[in-house]
């Protein structure tokens, strides 16, 4: 019986200093309720910003990336200009290959290089036309074929 005593006042005291540390008001406990739920409130909106500035970031690359298929698929379906020689069709393919490029370039250096290597292309055209190592008409077909890749990029895209 002394056991089961000690049992019933140890259990007994327990209570009491649970329900003494657990003594708020009313007020003190919505007080403490209320500033739990605005933290709870504030890592939410953190986390839903977060999540809205993934999600455009995100948005931005479907949109980028699916602009670059598009003007890829362009570049793919515009015909092949008739060539004369082997000259004429590696400034073509020099032309076709750096179209591509710039449509895939991922930086603002790299699409700079490849708008100054299309330049270069076409100075390379009419000098060989000049030179006469490629015919005048070899020049205008590569030079309507750059045409027809601007032309079908902008429709793309």
């Amino acid at each position: 019986m002394i056991i089961s005593n000690k049992i019933l006042l140890a259990s007994f005291a327990a209570a009491t200093i649970f329900v003494s540390c657990n003594n708020q008001t009313p007020q003190e406990k919505a007080t403490d309720s209320m500033e739990h739920a605005t933290d709870k409130a504030a890592d939410a909106n953190e986390d839903a910003a977060k999540t809205a500035e993934e999600l455009a970031q995100k948005d931005t690359e479907v949109t980028l990336y699916s602009n670059k298929a598009a003007a890829n698929a362009a570049i793919a379906s515009v015909k092949a200009p008739t060539l004369s020689n082997d000259k004429a069709k590696e400034l073509y393919t020099k032309l076709g290959k750096t179209w591509v490029d710039r449509i895939n370039a991922d930086d603002p250096d790299k699409a700079l290089d490849t708008e100054k290597a299309l330049l270069d292309i076409k100075n390379e055209i009419e000098k060989n036309a000049a030179e006469g190592k490629i015919t005048a008409a070899d020049q205008k077909n590569i030079m309507d074929y750059q045409s027809d890749c601007l032309a079908a990029i902008k429709a793309a895209v």
